[in-house]
């Protein structure tokens, strides 16, 4: 294995695959049919937590901790599709991803990851709220506008750093 002397920071490649996620889960939801394939979920996971490893190699505490948290999220609510699992794990995960909201504005980071975070939290907080009170009929909706918003902070945020600061990070 080739040990790098100067890794490259991977966080514009988890942004994208998060993006990537989050697309469908809001065309699937906007046209309430439904979800992905959970292999979708179980693939995408498993691919951010790569992209979260790699970003330990890279010293991005920040990429490292998120994009694990990010995937293992994924991964186990595409595991979970189908099964009562889905309803607390999800709130749990998104309880998770608040706290990171609160992290996110102490370290400073620039505020569409704030943003992420929160549509984030909402993703989860969604399904899981979606499984435990089934009567709310627009379920769908909520969680579709809700993805639509993390599809587009994370594409933003995914270009302005693959274009190394060429559109501005704000």
């Amino acid at each position: 294995m080739v040990e790098c002397v100067k890794c490259l920071d991977p966080t514009a490649l988890g942004l994208f695959l998060v993006a990537a996620v989050s697309l469908p889960l809001a065309v699937y939801q906007l046209l309430n049919e439904g979800l992905p394939d959970r292999n979708f979920f179980i693939l995408g996971g498993l691919l951010i937590i790569l992209v979260g490893l790699y970003a330990f190699k890279a010293d991005s505490n920040f990429g490292f901790t998120v994009f694990v948290l990010v995937g293992f999220a994924v991964l186990f609510t595409g595991y979970a599709i189908g099964t009562s699992s889905l309803a607390w794990e999800n709130i749990t995960f998104g309880i998770v991803f608040i706290l990171a909201i609160i992290w996110s504005l102490v370290a400073k980071t620039p505020k569409v990851l704030s943003l992420i975070l929160v549509t984030t939290a909402l993703i989860f907080l969604v399904v899981g709220l979606s499984v435990l009170y089934p009567d709310f009929d627009k379920w769908y909706l909520v969680l579709g506008i809700v993805a639509l918003f993390n599809f587009l902070f994370n594409i933003y945020l995914a270009f302005a750093l693959a274009l190394e600061n060429k559109l501005p990070i704000v």
